[in-house]
């Protein structure tokens, strides 16, 4: 297994808190500068303090949440990341300043620093690594969050903790190195930027559990994190794994999901469909050192060492595709289902639960997802009934249809053919 540490996200994580301490040194260095901890603030400078430390954080956490895109290019996607994560780590910055202000005076105090009263260095940076501490927890925590993956949440305020506390040290260093000042505060924020960013992504790559390295494609090199429950493949940019530049890749192709310690990658594309090692798949579990390929991009599966999945489930549907001259004769082999399905025309099946509804649409939590433009996002449901199967539309935009008769709610007979707007299907009970 490669375990290998995704030194381009690492990079860009790095540079992007320390150009969110470079941006934010500016509201910090005019409500602060002309003062010393020695002399009394007045309240109204007090309030301009915390809220420009609001927004240095905030800057630091959208600046960094918007990296994990690993580009350059300002797409919208990148920009609702950075706002997210400002708008969290702005909000999150006002009580931890609060806190850490608490925690910076009192370790002041018992230095002997007072109202014109100068006390020791070492309580100074004392305070000043503690409170950096606090607030690079809280930034990481932040940035955490506004992933939507609660794990990241203790990831993020691990390597912000540890963040702060270098920027601390950093902080008084560089001030005694270049004699205090302006200077001194921007190199000072923005390496407490740089740690913080740094330190999260390092936090994030050494306990990711599943990964994807991509081996073939405009995206060569690239390395993703699988987090959470589900991660989408596709064109698409709000996918979790973007496969940009291939118009063999679906606007959403694939979907994986976590399922315990069991990884499943499931088929979202009707046309050209998605390959695990060689053999086209519906779904099926993934192992470490599985290849997955999905138009002109080939990617390798990895799972760090203890997270090995079990046997696969029962209910997996996998198919293989012949290759070569035998592809264009041979139908696609694929097992039994025990119960009733839904069969496309290329030969896939989805089955149709007996117990709980089986909801169509585009929508990835569909139960059965149809990426085609006319098809709603969540277009109708199949359910049983009085001992058969029902279909429902659920006001979709361009119909649904039993045996060509656009209905709202129709019987389902073995071999029916049904159409969700131009997408066709056959009933199979």
């Amino acid at each position: 297994m490669n375990g290998s540490i995704n030194r381009r996200e690492l990079t860009f994580k790095a540079l992007a808190g320390l150009a969110g301490g470079a941006l934010g040194w500016l509201p910090v260095e005019l409500t602060s500068r002309g003062h010393s901890l020695t002399e009394q603030i007045s309240p109204t400078s007090v309030a301009l303090s915390y809220a420009a430390m609001a927004l240095l954080s905030g800057l630091i956490g959208g600046f960094i949440l918007a990296a994990e895109g690993q580009r350059l290019e300002l797409t919208p996607e990148m920009k609702r990341r950075f706002l997210r994560g400002a708008a969290i780590c702005l909000a999150l910055a006002l009580p931890a300043n609060y806190y850490s202000n608490v925690v910076f005076t009192w370790i002041l105090s018992a230095g002997g620093w007072g109202l014109g009263q100068q006390g020791s260095t070492f309580y100074l940076v004392l305070g000043r690594v503690a409170s950096w501490t606090m607030m690079g927890a809280m930034l990481g925590a932040g940035v955490g969050i506004a992933t939507w993956a609660p794990p990241n949440i203790i990831k993020g305020a691990i390597g912000g903790w540890v963040g702060g506390f270098f920027g601390g040290i950093t902080f008084d260093l560089i001030n005694a190195v270049t004699g205090g000042g302006t200077l001194s505060r921007l190199i000072g924020l923005s390496a407490i930027g740089l740690a913080i960013g740094l330190f999260i992504g390092l936090v994030q790559e050494l306990t990711k559990a599943a990964w994807l390295n991509v081996e073939q494609g405009r995206l060569k090199g690239r390395s993703y994190r699988i987090e959470g429950a589900r991660a989408t493949l596709g064109r698409a940019e709000e996918n979790s794994i973007g496969l940009f530049g291939d118009p063999g890749v679906q606007p959403r192709h694939a979907v994986i999901e976590r399922h315990g310690a069991d990884y499943t990658i499931k088929n979202l594309a009707i046309q050209d469909g998605t390959f695990v090692n060689g053999n086209r798949i519906e779904t099926t579990t993934l192992h470490d050192g599985d290849r997955i390929k999905t138009g002109n991009y080939e990617m390798v599966f990895h799972l760090r060492a203890g997270s090995t999945p079990g046997v696969a489930q029962p209910a997996t549907i996998a198919y293989d595709r012949p290759s070569g001259a035998a592809a264009a004769a041979a139908p696609i082999a694929q097992p039994n289902i025990a119960g009733p399905y839904l069969v496309d025309g290329s030969g896939q099946r989805y089955p149709v639960r007996a117990g709980a509804p089986t909801r169509v649409g585009r929508a990835l939590d569909n139960e059965v997802v149809i990426n085609h433009s006319s098809v709603s996002r969540h277009h109708a449901s199949i359910e049983a009934q009085n001992g058969a199967f029902a279909v429902k539309d659920l006001g979709s935009q361009n119909g649904t249809f039993v045996r060509d008769q656009r209905v709202s709610e129709a019987r389902l007979n073995d071999g029916d053919t049904l159409r969700f707007g131009d997408a066709p299907f056959t009933f199979r009970a």
